[in-house]
């Protein structure tokens, strides 16, 4: 099996000083697309910057997710030696996606660490009115400026706790998954998986605190997760039942961050394995993550037809698969994990 590994990482608090060097390591030449949306061109322009001092860039913010629309935007790229995307999941999904069509390099710069797809090989778009996870490529190198990260709101570094903490359920998921013979079990890339949210659990303060240490920690969390889907070849050990509530919650345009979303979902499926949820609950309670529909500003209503939606939204095995989750039970499990 070949794997394919992001194998620079750069974390500073003066990204802006050392990423030239980092893309001359790398071997890129001249053309750079930067793709960015308008609202993190702020927050990202002393690397633009910087990048523009060696390099010829051009800005572009992508119009939409749509996977037809980012198979036009590729053919864009074709004359650009490498690609930055910059910002939070959109650009990077984009950036992400046309770069692999393209057949170029592609550079993750997250503004915010609210979820594992920065160094993921798997695009979350919109494709024919639903979300959906389609194969792309790493990126061959993750910067982070510490700075722009911890200037961000607290709520984005806590959603990508939320992301973490499913891994928790994902990979009890995959182990029913192969007792059930629907899919084989690595566990080597399974505890690299879990890992990654034990990790975050034992520096709760410090992340709470946003201290430089506790983002360190989340960052390299979620560059473990990713590199756990990365290995298997699929989003499977990072990604089970609480997925697929978060994705039919997207699908109904519920609103709340992909972290808090899937985070209630890891509850429902925690409750459904009979593993722990009750702890689970405890520990988001740490964290500042919802642990109901209405924190998360989702409606009841919302919640219990997600969930009812949710073991239909993709064809992969999970504790949902093994019960009759007809709307009156889906209240139920609700109720009784106090999510409504």
């Amino acid at each position: 099996m070949l794997v394919n590994l992001s194998y620079k990482v750069l974390a500073s608090r003066r990204a802006d000083l050392e990423i030239v060097g980092l893309l001359q390591d790398l071997g890129l030449k001249k053309r750079c697309a930067f793709v960015c949306d308008p609202n993190v061109r702020s927050a990202v322009s002393g690397v633009c910057s910087s990048v523009s001092s060696h390099y010829d860039v051009d800005i572009m913010s992508p119009e939409s997710l749509e996977k037809g629309y980012l198979e036009i935007f590729s053919r864009r790229l074709d004359s650009y030696d490498f690609i930055i995307g910059a910002g939070g999941g959109r650009s990077i999904d984009a950036a992400k996606y046309a770069s692999f069509l393209a057949g170029k390099p592609w550079i993750a710069f997250p503004t915010i660490l609210s979820h594992d797809g920065v160094v993921s090989s798997r695009a979350v778009l919109n494709d024919n009115n639903s979300k959906a996870s389609i194969q792309a490529k790493e990126p061959a190198a993750i910067v982070v400026d510490m700075d722009i990260i911890k200037s961000a709101p607290y709520r984005y570094l806590a959603a990508g706790v939320g992301d973490l903490l499913s891994n928790i359920s994902a990979v009890e998921d995959w182990k029913l998954a192969a007792k059930n013979g629907a899919e084989k079990y690595r566990p080597f890339i399974a505890r690299l998986s879990r890992m990654s949210a034990m990790s975050a659990i034992d520096s709760l303060a410090e992340i709470k605190g946003m201290d430089y240490g506790g983002i360190e920690t989340v960052l390299w969390s979620l560059v473990a997760s990713g590199f756990a889907m990365n290995l298997y070849g699929s989003s499977r050990p990072c990604s089970g039942g609480e997925h697929n509530f978060s994705h039919a919650l997207e699908a109904m345009h519920a609103g709340a961050l992909h972290g808090e979303q899937v985070a209630l979902g890891t509850l429902v499926s925690l409750y459904l394995q009979k593993k722990g949820w009750e702890k689970m609950r405890d520990i988001m309670l740490s964290f500042g993550l919802p642990v109901t529909a209405k924190d998360a500003g989702i409606t009841e209503e919302t919640a219990v037809a997600a969930l009812h939606k949710a073991r239909s939204v993709r064809d992969r095995f999970t504790v949902l698969s093994l019960y009759d989750m007809s709307p009156e039970y889906c209240r139920q499990v609700l109720e009784e994990t106090g999510i409504i």
